[in-house]
């Protein structure tokens, strides 16, 4: 991470010139981009999940992020809730007022999946005990046949 952090700001430093600001298009979006992708995603092994990983990082890595009102994260169905957008001030104080606001559980939507992921998730975690249960049951009545057949 840090040598990823330090090539990020060397790139900016570089584009900026000897100024303190530099406008958003002007930033080396695309290779910091690929670095980023490279380096989060280096273990994973799913293409899907690469996929959203990568879907991620476009949405988050783009001079629009620098707009007001700008949606790094759109809610299911391109709703309000869900979504997570940009803080309208430029100042540490209005970030960390921005990150105290953050739910203490995100929505999985901020992740890019369906508002609904953790009830299917639960769904098939139940799905799965219950075709354990009777597979555990079978066994315990093979078991008690068969000690009363000895």
């Amino acid at each position: 991470y840090e040598c990823s952090a330090f090539i990020i700001d060397t790139w900016v430093e570089k584009a900026a010139g000897n100024r303190t600001n530099i406008a958003p298009q002007s930033i080396p979006w695309e290779m910091i981009r690929y670095l980023v992708t490279e380096t989060y995603g280096g273990k994973i092994d799913n293409e899907g999940d690469f996929k959203q990983l990568n879907e991620l990082v476009h949405s988050f890595l783009t001079p629009s992020a620098y707009d007001v009102g700008h949606k790094l994260v759109e809610g299911a169905d391109n709703q309000e809730e869900g979504s997570l957008v940009v803080p309208s001030g430029t100042s540490l104080q209005d970030f960390m007022a921005w990150i105290h606001k953050l739910p203490e559980r995100e929505p999985p939507t901020y992740l890019g999946l369906p508002a609904n992921a953790e009830k299917l998730l639960l769904v098939g975690l139940g799905r799965s005990l219950i075709g354990n249960l009777k597979k555990v049951t079978e066994l315990l009545e093979e078991g008690e046949q068969l000690m009363v057949e000895a």
